[in-house]
């Protein structure tokens, strides 16, 4: 791997060892372009953490001052956005507090202040909330007798009634957007009422809330990033999220019953490959005989996709094959035409948001490029599909020459 490569795996600990230390410093005095590697940490998620750790470094001399100032700015950008972000939290989760309603917060909000233990080290740009399926509709409106508006479009909601509804539209105020969400994932048999009920009390920004237990949250955390990695949009920031939780919380975790409670949830694959990813490349601490029983779940096909994306790789994602899934599922012609209008022409409010169109009246020279787009992102995911294919072929013509030869 290159140099750019092991500083993002060696900068991803909060708590590096002193031999991490000593590597991550070397790896600074290979680096050429640091332009490319200032850069390639901000967009990755990892620059707060790797300036955070510059002043450990004697190699940081190297650093080019325009490089630097980069860095740091990342980092001084996320402090900023969280203590914006974690005042309007306060704000929302008092006023559902006051309301009764038990609020689980998630991902950025809860891991930033907890884990990190510095909000410029975790960058997340919104606030996401779990609340029962009962509890939505008040959430909405205490938010909308706030001042926040929702956003999203009709055919956003169309989707969401078709595949499952997992969180409302986000409802936003002054550029902060909140996500009330009523599920976690659709793939995954989560028990979320029971998931409500088991999370724990904690003190975020001075604000009692809840926040998944631990299992409950290392689940969540590797289902989430299973869904980027699958879309092609990996934040190496949820990678940090596993690698942290599981080095930090090393002594408090009962594998065997993390692995229970996997089966319950039918997840083993999906956490046990991203928890032996965190193991092998960010060297998140777990006994031996752990690693080497979960060493099993990772395909050969996803080691790859994951080196490919430590190296810059973004996959083309389309939306065709949802819209086409949604339609089969409803019921009736118009009903079927009306969905199908909709995806394809949409609104001039969607065109203008989505196209950032500064002449509005113009929206509908835009439906070619939209159209495009579809068209090139099937054919990009048909020849990934296509590789993928050949990738497992190889992988299990493999085990069968390797089970003859056995």
């Amino acid at each position: 791997m290159s140099p750019q490569d092991n500083i993002i795996l060696l900068s991803t600990k909060i708590h590096p060892s002193e031999e991490e230390l000593q590597s991550l410093d070397a790896q600074v005095a290979l680096v050429h372009d640091w332009e490319a590697v200032a850069r390639n940490l901000t967009e990755r998620g990892v620059g707060p953490l790797f300036y955070s750790k510059l002043s450990m470094l004697s190699n940081r001399v190297l650093i080019p001052e325009v490089s630097y100032e980069r860095l740091k700015q990342a980092y001084y950008r996320t402090l900023t956005r969280g203590m914006m972000l974690y005042d309007v939290f306060r704000r929302v989760a008092d006023a559902f507090t006051l309301n009764g309603i038990r609020v689980v917060a998630l991902k950025g909000i809860h891991l930033a202040e907890w884990l990190y233990q510095d909000i410029a080290l975790r960058q997340f740009s919104d606030i996401d909330l779990l609340v029962t399926k009962e509890d939505g509709g008040r959430c909405l409106q205490i938010l909308r007798d706030m001042g926040f508006v929702q956003s999203g479009d009709e055919i956003l909601h169309m989707i969401d009634e078709k595949s499952g509804l997992i969180h409302y539209p986000p409802m936003v105020m002054n550029d902060v957007s909140v996500e009330i969400h009523i599920d976690l994932n659709r793939r995954q048999n989560l028990d979320i009422k029971k998931i409500i009920q088991c999370s724990e009390r904690l003190t975020l920004n001075h604000t009692r809330v809840h926040v998944l237990e631990l299992y409950d949250l290392l689940i969540f955390l590797c289902i989430h990033l299973d869904k980027h990695f699958r879309a092609g949009k990996v934040q190496f920031t949820c990678f940090c999220d596993i690698v942290n939780l599981i080095d930090i919380q090393a002594g408090e975790i009962d594998w065997q019953k993390l692995e229970i409670r996997c089966m319950l949830s039918r997840c083993e694959e999906m956490v046990y490959k991203y928890i032996y990813i965190a193991h092998k490349y960010f060297h998140a601490r777990m006994p031996d005989a752990v690693a080497e029983q979960y060493a099993a779940y990772l395909l050969v096909q996803d080691e790859e996709l994951f080196l490919r994306y430590l190296d810059g790789f973004r996959g083309t994602v389309s939306g065709v094959p949802n819209h086409l899934n949604n339609i089969a599922r409803i019921n009736g012609f118009r009903e079927k035409l009306r969905y199908f209008l909709l995806v394809v022409f949409p609104s001039r409010e969607f065109m203008v948001r989505s196209y950032s169109i500064k002449n509005p009246s113009l929206f509908r020279l835009y439906y070619l490029t939209r159209h495009l787009r579809a068209l090139r992102g099937l054919w990009r995911m048909t020849f990934r599909n296509k590789n993928f294919i050949e990738s497992e072929t190889r992988t299990f013509g493999t085990k069968t020459d390797r089970a003859k030869t056995g």
